[in-house]
């Protein structure tokens, strides 16, 4: 009988630090999205800090190189474009509209 022995090709490569800042900025990204849809059950404070924090994290990920990411506009810049976009406009109706 023989036994199944991992090549190194079967094994995952460890993680690039650009990687391991744009999953984390992926997090963020889906945290805020359920705090999106679910805006009207959540503080607005929530969904302005987690729009702050992906700004951030995306910001890193994109200074050490990565240019793809797995939210829905794929592209860091359309993201960090998009939750600033949010950020602003939550920040509007917390101090202004409420």
């Amino acid at each position: 009988m023989t036994e199944w022995v991992a090549t190194p090709a079967a094994v995952r490569p460890a993680p690039t630090q650009a990687e391991k800042w744009e999953k984390a900025a992926f997090t963020f990204c889906k945290m805020g999205t359920t705090g999106l849809i679910a805006w009207v059950l959540t503080p607005p404070v929530f969904v302005l800090a987690v729009a702050a924090v992906a700004i951030v994290l995306y910001g890193r990920a994109i200074a050490l190189g990565v240019t793809r990411s797995k939210c829905l506009l794929r592209k860091p810049t359309y993201i960090i474009g998009f939750w600033a976009t949010v950020g602003v406009a939550d920040a509007v109706w917390l101090l202004a509209l409420r």
